[in-house]
């Protein structure tokens, strides 16, 4: 508990810091500096603002239609409304938990009630999340070797070196039965009580091999992974653009795979001023300005809560007492 607690206090030290500096690298500590960001906020393109909102919204579509297209691959019967409810709902939690992986945790649970397959809604959750992980890595890596002047830095080198040493870990773990047959094998004999929590992780790992194993899957997987990712590039571009009409789709492709990169990193309390600080440091990075970077970041923090929002008034309509499972026997009798 005590650990907890300090790793708490921790990353909310964490998150003061990176407002802290985000102000200052947006210039809010001066008047000038002020003046311009306001300045840049008062003429904002609502044209290009609604159109940053439209494609935040196709943004949720596309993972929603991913995580649906794997489901329905292990022959998982669902509707897609359902699933881009629980997708939205996932933002919500995401929103108010202090740990990303809220998000996760409601969709694997909603899911698992809903359809009574434990296994197969971790295994989908874990396969949308991971094929991601490998694209944003393909990604960022091909972004810092065209542009190694700007982004050879120590923070963006050692956080991709860091994902792509997850990503490979969490691969080798998962996706190969040798580790964990190795560890449950030493395990078990010494710590019994262990044994069905290893044939929980047994029947997940299982469940995920299915989907190693259909190739048809995993390959349309990464290809909504890249579509994902092309209108994540889009979304900050407009977003950039109803303040900076001159900013080129150039500079958010370049941009995008590191900002990403960055937000991932598990060192802030939801996200919030590291979000901000992506934007701000990679914008800077690049030549377009820190104050363009804070106004983006911030016309996209506004996405997420009307996101959030949307999820939140989902979750009403979605919630169910019992799993779709339970509902056919109780039909049966």
């Amino acid at each position: 508990m005590k650990r907890r607690t300090l790793l708490s206090l921790l990353r909310s030290l964490i998150t003061i810091l990176l407002l802290a500096l985000v102000f200052y690298k947006a210039g809010l500590f001066s008047v000038d500096g002020r003046s311009v960001l306001l300045n840049m906020l008062n003429s904002a393109s609502l044209f290009y603002l609604t159109l940053s909102v439209l494609v935040q919204f196709a943004l949720n579509f596309s993972s929603s239609f991913k995580w649906w297209m794997l489901l329905l691959s292990r022959n998982v019967k669902i509707s897609l409304w359902r699933i881009w409810a629980y997708y939205l709902i996932g933002q919500f939690y995401n929103l108010i938990l202090p740990t990303s992986m809220g998000g996760d945790f409601f969709r694997i649970h909603e899911l698992r009630r809903y359809t009574g397959r434990g296994a197969e809604a971790v295994a989908s959750v874990f396969v949308e999340r991971y094929t991601g992980m490998v694209m944003l890595v393909v990604l960022a890596l091909g972004a810092i070797f065209v542009n190694l002047s700007q982004f050879n830095r120590f923070l963006i080198n050692s956080s991709l070196a860091a994902f792509f040493g997850i990503v490979m870990i969490i691969g080798w773990m998962i996706l190969y039965q040798g580790p964990f047959n190795f560890i449950q094998a030493h395990v078990s004999r010494s710590l019994p009580f262990l044994t069905p929590i290893f044939e929980k992780i047994g029947r997940f790992q299982a469940a995920v091999q299915e989907y190693r194993n259909d190739g048809y899957a995993i390959i349309w997987a990464f290809i909504n992974s890249a579509i994902f990712y092309l209108l994540a590039i889009l979304n900050v571009w407009l977003s950039a653009k109803a303040f900076d009409p001159d900013i080129s789709i150039k500079a958010a492709l370049i941009a995008t795979p590191v900002i990403l990169l960055l937000m991932n990193l598990p060192i802030s309390i939801g996200g919030i001023g590291l979000m901000e600080f992506a934007f701000t440091f990679t914008f800077d990075l690049i030549g377009v300005g820190s104050a363009l970077g804070f106004s983006t970041a911030l016309v996209i923090r506004i996405k997420l809560f009307m996101d959030a929002g949307i999820g939140a008034a989902c979750l009403t309509f979605v919630a169910r007492r019992h799993s779709i499972t339970q509902e056919i026997d109780d039909l049966k009798t």
